[in-house]
C-alpha cells in the first residue's frame, strides 16, 4: 500500500511543527490511551519501589534494613510459557553458527536435532543475531537478579529453581559472548579488505559490468558487514558466493582478548553492503548487551564501547554514506546501490542517525577519554539540531506506507535506546512523540514486539498484557508452520475476510473524537485484509512481527526452520520488565496526525 512519497512528505513536513505544538501542549492534560482508558498517575520503577517501601534500600521501619519484596510477573509461573521457552532455546543449538542465529534446513521433515543439512539467510543474519543478543542479555540479566537475590527473600528459591536460573544465565552468557565477537569481526574484519585500481567494462552486462576494480577506497575497521562465516566449512554449511559476498580474508584476534571473546582464527568470507536492517539491529544487541551483560565481563564491556565508537566514527566521517573498495559501478535503475561502491546510507533517514550518536556518546561516557566524549557531544548536538526537528514528520511518511512494514520493527528497535538512553526531558520528549507517531499506525497491530518494546518504554499496562497475549498467540502460530506448506486466506477473501487491494491507501484522522478515513482506491490484483489476521493464521516468515499483519499468504518448507527469535525476544523483555525492573510510567503524548491503515 504506498501514496505518493513526495506527497506524503510535503505534507507531513509542512505540519509536523504545528501538530508538535499541538501534541505537546496535549500532554498537560490526562494521557488518554488506545483504548480510550485515562491513564491515571502510578508509581512504577526502583524510586516508586523505595516510595512504596519495596525497594532494596532504606529501612522497613523497624531497623533491620529493607524487607525484600517477591516480585512476580505475568510469565513467571507460566509453566507452558516456559516450556516453550526451553524449547525454544534448546532448538536454538541447530540455528546458532559462528555467532550468527540463522534459518536451517534438515535432512527430511522429523528435523531431528542435529540433522541439519543448510543453513541460509546470511543477508539478515546481522539485523536478527542482534535481536537475539538483545534476548540473550535480557535473559541473563532476568537469571543474575533471581540468583542474586537476598537470602531472606520470601519464597525462597528451592534448588530445582535454583539449579534452572543457573543454566539460564550459564547458556545466555556463552552465547553472548560468541555474538559479541562475531560482531568484533564484523566491525573490523575490512581492514583486510585491500584492492587495486583495474578498471573494467563487461559488453554483456551494459549499462551495468563497470567497475573501476578497486585501490580507491581502502577497507577499514567501521566497514560494518552482514554476516562473516569461514570459507571452509562443507557445502550448504556455510556461506553461498553471491555478488555481495566477499572474502576469503585471514582473521587474527586482536592482542590480548580473552578465549570467551575469541574468534576461529581462519580465513572468513563476508556478505557486505549492510542497510540500515544490519545497523539496527546490531546496535540494539550490542547497547542491551552493554547494559544488562557487561559490568560483569570487563573485556567485554572494553570491546563493545569501542567497537560502537568505531562503527560511529566510520559513518560520520563519510558523510553518513558506506563506501565500498571493490570499485564497482551499480546505480539505479540499471542495478542496486548496494552494489555500487558507494551507498546513500543514513543521510536521508533521520533516526538512524541519532540513534548511531546516541549510542557512541552512551558507551564514552564510561570508557572514552575526555576529548572522546566532548567529541561526541559536539557531534549529538550537531545531529539534534539538523534531525530532531523532522524526525516526527519522517515517521509520518514512514507510517504511510504499509507495503515496507520492516521500516516499523528498525524504528521500534532504535528507538528503544535513543529513548531509554536519553536523559535530557526535553530532549526525550521530542523522541516520544516521534514514537507516537509510528504507534498511532502500528499500536494496534496485534505485535508482541512492538509491545513488548513499547511497555519497556512508558509502563502502560495495556501494553504489557497485549504483549503477553500476543506472545501466548505465537505458540500456535508455530505450531502450525512447523508442519510444513502454504498458508492460503486469500481463498477467505470476500467469505470471512474482507479484503483490499494490497496499495490501497487508507489514512484515518481524529476528528471531534471519531475516525474519519480518506481513502485512496488500489489497483493492484495482490490483495490484504482490511484488519490485522490473528496471530494464529497469519503466514510463515523469519520474524512474524516485522511483516504486514493483514499478509494473506505464504508458504513454509517442509524441512525449513527460522530460529524462533520472534517468541524469545518479547519473552525475556517481559519477564526482564515485570520481574526486574518495572517501567516507570511515562504514556506517550498525543499525536493528531493521521493513522495508516
Amino acid at each position: 500500500m504506498r501514496v505518493t512519497g513526495r506527497l506524503i512528505r510535503n505534507v507531513a513536513l509542512a505540519v509536523t511543527s504545528t501538530i508538535l505544538t499541538i501534541g505537546l501542549a496535549a500532554q498537560a492534560l490526562p494521557a488518554v490511551g488506545r483504548h480510550g482508558a485515562v491513564s491515571a498517575p502510578v508509581l512504577a520503577g526502583p524510586s516508586a519501589q523505595a516510595a512504596n517501601g519495596q525497594g532494596s534500600g532504606g529501612d522497613n521501619g523497624n531497623g533491620n534494613g529493607p524487607k525484600p519484596v517477591e516480585p512476580s510477573g505475568p510469565l513467571s509461573s507460566d509453566a507452558g510459557m516456559t516450556a516453550a521457552m526451553t524449547d525454544l532455546e534448546t532448538k536454538a543449538n541447530d540455528h546458532f553458527w559462528w555467532g550468527l542465529m540463522l534459518e536451517i534446513d534438515y535432512k527430511d521433515t522429523s528435523k531431528t536435532p542435529g540433522e541439519v543439512v543448510g543453513v541460509g539467510a546470511f543477508g539478515d543474519s546481522g539485523l536478527w543475531s542482534g535481536t537475539y543478543l538483545a534476548a540473550e542479555s535480557f535473559r541473563y540479566a532476568t537469571a543474575r537478579d533471581y540468583l542474586s537475590r537476598p537470602k531472606n527473600l520470601k519464597p525462597k528459591l528451592t534448588k530445582d529453581e535454583i539449579a534452572f536460573w543457573q543454566a539460564q544465565k550459564a547458556e545466555a552468557k556463552t552465547r553472548i559472548d560468541k555474538m559479541v565477537a562475531q560482531n568484533h569481526v564484523r566491525i573490523h574484519i575490512a581492514r583486510e579488505w585491500q584492492t587495486e585500481f583495474s578498471p573494467s567494462i563487461d559488453p554483456a552486462q551494459l549499462p551495468g559490468g563497470i567497475s573501476f576494480g578497486g585501490g580507491v577506497i581502502k577497507g577499514e575497521p567501521g566497514m560494518l558487514m552482514r554476516s562473516c562465516a569461514p570459507d571452509d566449512d562443507p557445502s550448504g554449511l556455510h556461506m553461498s558466493s553471491n555478488k555481495r559476498v566477499f572474502g576469503p580474508w585471514q582473521w587474527t584476534n586482536d592482542a590480548g582478548v580473552p578465549a570467551n571473546l575469541q574468534m576461529p582464527e581462519t580465513t572468513y568470507v563476508c556478505e557486505t553492503a549492510p542497510s540500515r536492517d544490519t545497523y539496527a539491529g546490531t546496535t540494539f544487541g550490542m547497547l542491551t548487551a552493554f547494559d544488562l551483560v557487561s559490568a560483569d565481563d570487563p573485556a567485554m564491556r572494553a570491546m563493545i564501547a569501542s567497537d560502537v565508537q568505531i562503527l560511529a566514527n566510520f559513518l560520520v566521517k563519510n558523510g553518513w554514506t558506506y563506501p565500498r573498495p571493490h570499485g564497482n559501478v551499480s546505480l539505479p535503475p540499471f542495478g542496486h546501490d548496494f552494489d555500487n561502491f558507494v551507498s546513500p546510507l543514513f543521510p536521508q533517514v533521520p533516526l538512524a542517525r541519532l540513534n548511531m550518536i546516541q549510542a557512541a556518546r552512551h558507551v564514552a561516557e564510561e570508557t572514552a577519554t575526555a576529548i572522546d566524549k566532548l567529541k561526541w557531544e559536539a557531534v549529538w548536538a550537531e545531529e539534534l539540531a539538523t534531525q530532531g526537528p523532522i524526525l516526527a514528520g519522517s515517521m509520518q511518511v514512514d507510517a504511510a506506507d504499509l507495503s515496507g512494514y520492516y521500516p516499523f520493527n528498525l524504528h521500534h528497535l532504535t528507538f528503544f535506546n535513543t529513548i531509554r538512553l536519553e536523559s535530557d526531558p526535553a530532549v526525550r520528549e521530542i523522541f516520544r512523540q516521534a514514537l507516537s507517531v509510528l504507534d498511532n499506525t502500528t499500536g494496534d497491530d496485534l505485535n508482541a514486539h512492538f509491545e513488548a518494546i513499547t511497555y519497556a518504554l512508558t509502563g502502560e499496562d495495556y501494553r504489557r498484557d497485549a504483549a503477553v497475549q500476543h506472545v501466548r498467540d505465537w505458540l500456535d502460530y508455530r505450531a502450525r508452520i512447523d508442519l510444513g506448506g502454504p498458508t492460503t486466506n486469500s481463498t477467505r477473501c470476500g467469505v470471512d475476510l474482507t479484503c483490499i487491494p494490497n496499495d490501497q491507501t487508507d489514512l484515518v484522522f481524529d476528528v471531534a473524537g471519531q475516525p474519519v478515513t480518506v481513502s485512496k482506491p488500489g489497483t493492484a490484483t495482490k490483495m490484504r485484509a482490511t484488519t490485522p489476521l490473528p496471530i494464529a493464521q497469519r503466514p510463515p516468515t523469519d520474524f512474524l512481527w516485522q511483516r504486514v499483519p493483514q499478509e494473506l499468504d505464504g508458504y513454509e518448507g517442509f524441512t525449513h526452520r527460522a530460529p524462533g527469535i520472534d517468541f524469545l525476544l518479547p519473552y525475556w523483555m517481559i519477564r526482564y520488565y515485570t520481574e526486574v525492573k518495572t517501567p516507570d510510567q511515562a504514556p506517550l503524548p498525543v499525536w493528531i496526525g493521521p493513522a495508516s491503515k
